[in-house]
């Protein structure tokens, strides 16, 4: 390709507005869809709940969940969901605000660092708009859940890494978002500090000694910190909770025993089947950067394979624990893309997706997806909050489950503590509860209420909601005045 002079100008300008496009687009595409929708139980609602907690109690060191310490999680995104909750209220989109700002900063972030790492301004807006169009990292922006503030911290500190090449106080950077990091997701924040120092190891860097140990105890003190004041507060109620959490999560057992080793192949099927249509591209520049040997691309390799062997070992084989390290995946795809075609065929044809992709961002802040995880227990939650005191208890029994979503669920949509009736290897737990009551609200399944409660039990029905329902016992004379009337 002949350059014309100003032509290295043109496309300069050209990428930079195409930077201010994307990211304008990448706003409207993450914070567009946050406000439809509700909260699923299992994870967003729980962050959610113990942010309601901290708002309404006014402590912040208090993490609790159902009346209880929550002590399988640390603290900082249900923080950064109370502090949006203070001045605004407590409200779905609000919960979801913190990922989807992760989420843009995780964009924006890959921009610079794939032109740092590559030298080529549009290889960082050609991995921008990779990242901004992984379906599967947009999914989880439009979550309250940690995955993708993780990933910002993850990604943060990884840049803070490479601009300590030239000046090392950005180790203190790096410290303090792998703290961030670790705040955030416990156990997995530790890839961070091994991210650097297999880095350290495999491209012979020699950072000042001063600012490498501040860095590291930047990194460390706050989350030791954090663990400390739990342990000295719980004692053995902290190692019990995070034992049964860890066995459920990481080290525990699988069946069959075999899959205990085949989680680096599960991962690699997850990656194939989902990351598509960049696989590809990302393929041909893994391959390309290993070739080359380049010290500064070998991160993007030593990152995603410190993050794959972590989750390849633990229990729990689920792809968004992948998510930290997408950004080096939209990187490579970047590289592999201009690698395998020419540069001006990628420069029309991005031109012309950025269009197409302004159509469908534009659809999408128009009329949102709506993902509804609680049409059952929302209105439950809501009816059974106003047919109690608000020091009342509320026993609950889903056939028996340990069903956590729906407590969380309930818990944030409405606004009572609750006795669940999680009868695992105890049945007959309900007939024992409803004949020696704690409560006088229960919400039960609709099949248990037929069989246990109906006719059997003076009741009366405080609402319905799909299989649920919820009821109150009546005393002999209330039953009396409802017969009579």
């Amino acid at each position: 390709m002949v350059h014309r002079p100003g032509d290295n100008a043109y496309m300069l300008g050209s990428d930079r507005r195409l930077f201010w496009i994307l990211a304008v687009l990448s706003a409207i595409v993450l914070l567009a869809p946050i406000r439809s929708g509700d909260l699923a139980g299992y994870d967003d609602a729980r962050y959610a709940l113990v942010a309601k907690h901290v708002v309404v109690s006014g402590h912040w060191l208090d993490i609790e969940s159902n009346g209880g310490p929550a002590l399988e999680h640390p603290p900082l995104f249900s923080w950064m969901q109370a502090a949006l909750f203070i001045p605004f209220g407590f409200s779905d989109p609000l919960a979801k605000l913190p990922s989807a700002l992760c989420g843009l900063g995780v964009i924006l972030l890959v921009a610079w660092l794939g032109r740092r790492m590559t030298g080529h301004p549009f290889a960082g807006v050609l991995a921008m708009f990779v990242m901004a169009t992984s379906i599967y990292f947009l999914k989880y922006a439009a979550r309250a859940m940690t995955d993708v503030p993780f990933t910002f911290f993850f990604l943060a500190a990884v840049c803070s890494w490479v601009l300590s090449e030239d000046d090392p106080r950005w180790l203190l950077a790096a410290g303090a978002f792998a703290a961030l990091a670790q705040l955030t997701r416990a156990m997995m924040g530790l890839s961070i500090p091994i991210l650097f120092a297999v880095d350290l190891i495999a491209n012979r860097r020699r950072p000042p000694v001063r600012y490498l140990i501040a860095g590291v105890l930047v990194a460390l003190v706050p989350p030791i910190a954090w663990y400390a004041q739990w342990i000295y507060r719980y004692g053995e109620e902290f190692f019990v909770s995070n034992s049964l959490y860890m066995n459920q999560e990481v080290y525990g057992s699988l069946l069959p025993t075999w899959r205990r080793y085949t989680g680096a192949f599960e991962y690699v099927a997850m990656l194939v089947k989902s990351y598509w249509p960049w696989l590809p591209a990302m393929v041909a520049g893994t391959v390309l950067v290993i070739r080359r040997r380049d010290p500064k691309l070998r991160l993007l390799i030593l990152w995603i394979a410190v993050v794959y062997v972590l989750c390849a070992i633990t229990r729990s084989r689920v792809l968004r624990y992948m998510l930290p390290a997408y950004p080096a995946f939209a990187i490579l795809s970047a590289i592999g893309l201009l690698w395998m075609l020419p540069e001006r065929y990628i420069r029309n044809g991005l031109r012309v997706l950025t269009a197409v992709l302004a159509v469908v961002v534009l659809a999408i802040a128009i009329r949102p997806p709506v993902n509804l995880h609680a049409t059952e227990t929302r209105p439950i939650a809501v009816a059974a909050t106003r047919a109690t005191a608000p020091s009342e208890l509320i026993t609950l029994y889903d056939d028996g489950a340990p069903r956590d979503d729906e407590l969380n669920q309930l818990q944030w949509y409405g606004d009572r503590y609750f006795v669940p009736l999680w009868q695992t290897g105890q049945p007959g737990k309900l007939s024992i509860a409803l004949q020696k009551p704690k409560t006088r609200v229960f919400i039960v399944d609709a099949t248990a209420f037929r069989a246990d409660v109906d006719t059997r039990i003076p009741n009366e029905i405080i609402a319905r909601a799909g299989h649920l329902v919820c009821f109150r016992l009546l005393k002999p004379q209330e039953s009396a005045r409802s017969e009579s009337r």
